[in-house]
């Protein structure tokens, strides 16, 4: 198996684990923090050649390239769904600060003084510790227009292997 179907299967695993705690209804900062998890994955397999040996970059800020790069590949385009380049392009686009904040929720961006869901942190303007399991996470709320069609988009692409 070569690193694109490996970061594939591993996004389509992730995915299937993050349907199951929604409906388990457990806490949000979990299904948050697999969401940013299986976006990073899935995006490792689009940028991965599909016999390549070498592994790819470690860097968690791959999302945003993907849905950029997507936007100009007609074919997966049309498998997603859209025949218009210019409607499925705004689509993308009005999807790229949300995508943006989502890999932002990677630790190594938090730091230790941001929400994110993996670990605690410190509150900068109440100097106290939160845990992930305890914050709201209000801008990522899974009833938030843009949050719904970014989740439509992202099962879409791991259920059509895009």
């Amino acid at each position: 198996m070569g690193w694109r179907d490996a970061f594939f299967a591993q996004a389509r695993s992730e995915q299937a684990l993050r349907q199951q705690l929604n409906v388990l209804k457990v806490e949000y900062s979990h299904q948050l923090h697999y969401l940013q998890m299986v976006t990073e994955k899935l995006a490792k397999s689009y940028a991965s050649h599909p016999n390549s040996t070498e592994a790819p970059a470690t860097s968690h800020a791959v999302f945003v390239r993907l849905l950029q790069a997507i936007k100009g590949r007609p074919d997966l385009r049309r498998k997603l769904g859209y025949e218009n380049a210019d409607v499925f392009a705004q689509f993308i686009n009005s999807l790229l600060p949300l995508a943006d904040k989502i890999q932002r929720l990677a630790p190594n961006f938090a730091g230790t003084t941001n929400p994110n869901p993996e670990y605690p942190w410190r509150d900068q303007a109440t100097n106290e510790v939160i845990a992930p399991v305890d914050f709201e996470f209000s801008d990522f709320g899974p009833k938030l227009a843009q949050m719904i069609e970014l989740e439509r988009l992202i099962d879409a692409m791991v259920r059509l292997g895009v």
